[in-house]
């Protein structure tokens, strides 16, 4: 009987563990997705100035959660939002408002779609 509520207790913590690793994630991510967008759109509109505040506030928070993502989450798609990081300093420097639009759309998905990724959802329960 002492083995079964030990199972019990430990399948309630690891489900707990999940639900606030899920609702983490998308904390984390969210803020970044949008940070990018308005760097996008700063971009568009020749506002470099706010352009490159929006893309560093968003490789700094990127940065600061680098480690807890790694550590819940699939490195490719991380790999490549580090090298399209590296990208936008390029576009910032030469100030192609296309390019880096692009880049920061691209990483906006990915960053939005890895805070997605880990939510409860019955697509991801299957």
């Amino acid at each position: 009987m002492r083995r079964l509520w030990l199972g019990v207790g430990l399948l309630l913590a690891l489900l707990v563990l999940g639900v606030y690793t899920a609702s983490g994630m998308q904390q984390i991510h969210s803020p970044v997705s949008k940070d990018l967008h308005r760097a996008a759109q700063a971009a568009l509109d020749e506002n470099w100035q706010e352009a490159e505040e929006f893309s560093k506030q968003a490789q700094s928070a990127w940065s600061r959660y680098w480690r807890i993502t790694a550590a819940v989450a699939d490195h490719e798609p991380m790999e490549e939002i580090d090298s399209l990081f590296a990208e936008l300093k390029i576009y910032v420097r030469e100030q192609e408002a296309e390019h880096f639009a692009a880049c920061c759309a691209n990483l906006s998905t990915l960053t939005r779609a890895m805070g997605e990724a880990h939510t409860i959802n019955w697509w991801n329960l299957l």
